[in-house]
C-alpha cells in the first residue's frame, strides 16, 4: 500500500478543480481569458468566424477550439464536456441601435435559441451558470419583449432568471480602463444546483479610478504611415478643423458625417465597424500628424495586455480592428467571473454540509 507522503494536499492532490468553463460566440477569447484570470478552467470555445479562428489559437492553444456555426455545434457529436459555466456573447446585431434592430425577426437574433438546445442536450449535467452579454438596449428593444422571451426561454430550460438578474455596466465605471462601454450582463444559475438565483453584480469603483487614456497610447513613437490621415484623405480636413477648434489631446471619432470629440479624458465606444474606411474608429493627434489607434492600443482599452496579446501577422487590420470592437472588456469580465466562481463555491459549500463561519462540519 502506497503511504501517504506529508503535502500531498498542499502539492495539488486532493485541491478541488476550478470551476470549469465553455464559451459560445468566443470569437478571439474575451470571456476566456477573464474567466482564467479568475482561477477557472476553459474546456472549449466555440466559433465560426475564421478570422476570429486565427487570433484566438494564437493566444489560447491549449483550449480546444471548435471552428463551426452554433447551429451545427451539438454535445454528442462534438464530445462537449459538462462545464460549470457557459459563457455566450451572442451576436448583438439585431438589437444594436448601428444595426436595424430586427431581433428575432433577423436569423441572428435566432441563435440564442441554439445556446438554449445545447444546454437541453446536456441533461442533467447542464451548466450551473449562464454568463450571457448583449449591447445595452438589449432589455428594452421591441418594447422589452426580446427580454421577455429570453427570460421566459432560459427559465424553461430550468433556470432561476429574472429582471433582476440583467445588469448594463460600464467599463469606464467597473473598471480603470477609460473607455465609454455600456453592456448588458445576464446571469442565470440552475435550479438544480442553486435555491434561488443570488448573483451580485460587481459595483462601480469610486470616483477618480480610472487610468488616463493616454496611458494606453504610444504617443512617444512614430507609427506606420497606414494609420496617418494624409491631407490628401477625405477625413483630415475635418479632423484637423475640430481638432484645432477643441482639446488636442483629447480622443476623437467620425460619426457619418459629424466629428466627435471625446472631453472627459476617456475613448469612445470601440465598436465593431470601426475597421470600415475611416469612420467609428477613435483618432488622436500625435506629435507626427493625425492618426487611428492601432489595433494594440485599442485592445489595451479592451483589457489585451502587450505581455500576453498577439495580433496574427497574416491578419488585416480591418479584421482586427472588427475583432477588437466586437470582444468584451477583460477585466470587467473577470470582476463577473470572481462572482460567478464564489457562487459556485459558496453552493459546494453547503452541499457538502459546511457551516459558514464554523469550524464543525454537519454529519
Amino acid at each position: 500500500m502506497k503511504k501517504h507522503v506529508a503535502g500531498e494536499e498542499q502539492n495539488g492532490r486532493h485541491r478541488p478543480k476550478p470551476p470549469s468553463v465553455g464559451s459560445l460566440f468566443a470569437a478571439i477569447g474575451g470571456f476566456c481569458k477573464a474567466f482564467e484570470q479568475a482561477g477557472a478552467k476553459v474546456l472549449w470555445a466555440n466559433e465560426k468566424d475564421q478570422f476570429a479562428k486565427v487570433t484566438f489559437e494564437a493566444n489560447f492553444p491549449h483550449i480546444r477550439y471548435l471552428h463551426k456555426p452554433v447551429e451545427e455545434l451539438t454535445v454528442a457529436g462534438d464530445r462537449l464536456e459538462p462545464v460549470d459555466v457557459l459563457t455566450a456573447g451572442f451576436p448583438c446585431q439585431p438589437f444594436s441601435c448601428a444595426g436595424e434592430k430586427l431581433g428575432f425577426n433577423d436569423e441572428r437574433g435566432m441563435l440564442f435559441l441554439h445556446i438554449i438546445r445545447i444546454i437541453r442536450e446536456f441533461g442533467k449535467n447542464k451548466p450551473k451558470i449562464l454568463l450571457l452579454e448583449n449591447v445595452q438596449n438589449f432589455r428594452t428593444h421591441d418594447r422589452g419583449r426580446t427580454f421577455k422571451r429570453v427570460q421566459t426561454e432560459i427559465q424553461k430550460a430550468g433556470y432561476w432568471f429574472g429582471e433582476r438578474n440583467a445588469q448594463i455596466l460600464n467599463t469606464a465605471t467597473h473598471t480603470r480602463i477609460p473607455q465609454n462601454r455600456d453592456r448588458i450582463f445576464m446571469v442565470a444559475m440552475s435550479c438544480d444546483h442553486f435555491p434561488s438565483n443570488t448573483f451580485v453584480f460587481p459595483s462601480p469603483l469610486p470616483p477618480g479610478s480610472l487610468n488616463s487614456v493616454h496611458d494606453y497610447l504610444d504617443t512617444n513613437h512614430k507609427q506606420p504611415a497606414r494609420h496617418y490621415f494624409t491631407e490628401a484623405s477625405q477625413y483630415y480636413e475635418p479632423f484637423r478643423q475640430a481638432i484645432e477648434k477643441g482639446d488636442k489631446k483629447a480622443i476623437y471619432q467620425l460619426r457619418r458625417s459629424y466629428v466627435h470629440a471625446n472631453m472627459s479624458g476617456m475613448c469612445f465606444t470601440l465598436m465593431a465597424n470601426m475597421g470600415e474606411g475611416g469612420h467609428n474608429k477613435p483618432v488622436i493627434k500625435d506629435r507626427w500628424g493625425i492618426r487611428n489607434l492601432t489595433p494594440t492600443e485599442c485592445a489595451r482599452l479592451q483589457g489585451y495586455e502587450d505581455d500576453w496579446f498577439t495580433i496574427p501577422e497574416e491578419s488585416s487590420f480591418s479584421q482586427i480592428y472588427k475583432q477588437i470592437g466586437n470582444s468584451v472588456t477583460i477585466p470587467l469580465v473577470a470582476e463577473l467571473a470572481k462572482g460567478c466562481i464564489a457562487e459556485l463555491e459558496k453552493a459546494t459549500g453547503k452541499a457538502n454540509g459546511k457551516v459558514t463561519g464554523k469550524k464543525r462540519v454537519a454529519t
